[in-house]
């Protein structure tokens, strides 16, 4: 009976552990998108082209968005 107890303690534990691995990497690759879009945020305005700032501004306005809504979400579930 403490075999099982033991399987079932340790496939708990792992289980939890890739999980929140899993929601940690999600947050990590959305702050590496609002990252990217920032960075082509400056490049449209080194090249002047306000149409293209406007565009790529509202691209990382959106990466911001979704990350704060999942950063939110994941602050919310521990």
């Amino acid at each position: 009976m403490k075999t099982k107890q033991w399987i079932w303690g340790l496939s708990l534990a792992l289980i939890t552990a890739i999980s929140q691995m899993a929601c940690e990497s999600k947050t990590e690759k959305k702050a590496e998108k609002v990252g990217d879009e920032y960075k082509d945020v400056i490049k449209a305005q080194k090249e002047g082209d306000s149409s293209d700032v406007q565009e790529e501004q509202a691209e990382l306005d959106s990466a911001r968005q979704d990350y704060r809504e999942l950063a939110k979400d994941s602050t919310q579930k521990k």
